[in-house]
């Protein structure tokens, strides 16, 4: 082997572990940029909360309606339109569902109460005691209530054929969802 081959060979080697060593360390310096991070959830920007009747309704009894004031938490207001809560926030649903009047409902932010009545459409009342209405409230400063953040209390279910109050049941959160 004569010297001009040997100083080819060690260039053709230096080359190689030359391109070898680049090809590493751009395999090395691959992803970690803002994109290959993980995305930080978005905060929640409403609750809506499914509103439940309790208790047990007595025999040949209906109910026509329910009402109740819910305490809302820090950061928890229902959508406004001017000094009028907007229809949005209050729907009937569940066994109130294919009712036609409209819930009535009243915000006192002083003290944080959302006051609701519920009515039936239906003269002869319903005898389910399940869901009867949906609440859409919004969220601020990252808030995440549960329904336990949701005290309910003037809680009275209202009988369709004699309008007073039915001994024994109430009104409840059944769940909160976030989104």
């Amino acid at each position: 082997m004569t010297i001009s081959n040997w100083k080819s060979n060690m260039k053709n080697a230096l080359q190689y572990f030359s391109f070898t060593l680049v090809l590493f360390l751009l395999v090395a310096c691959g992803g970690g940029g803002e994109k290959d991070k993980p995305a930080t959830p978005a905060a929640k920007t409403t609750a809506t909360l499914k509103i439940t009747l309790t208790g047990t309704l007595p025999a040949s009894t209906t109910i026509s309606g329910a009402l109740f004031s819910l305490t809302l938490p820090a950061n928890v207001t229902p959508a406004m339109n001017g000094a009028i809560v907007a229809n949005s926030v209050v729907s009937n649903s569940g066994t109130f569902a294919n009712s036609t009047l409209v819930p009535q409902v009243v915000y006192t932010a002083a003290t944080s109460k959302l006051d609701v009545v519920l009515s039936n459409s239906d003269a002869s009342g319903v005898t389910q005691v399940d869901e009867v209405a949906t609440i859409t409230l919004q969220l601020a400063n990252s808030a995440t209530p549960n329904a336990a953040s949701f005290p309910v209390s003037a809680a009275s279910v209202i009988d369709a054929a004699l309008y007073n109050s039915i001994a024994g049941m109430g009104v409840s959160v059944a769940s909160v969802t976030l989104q």
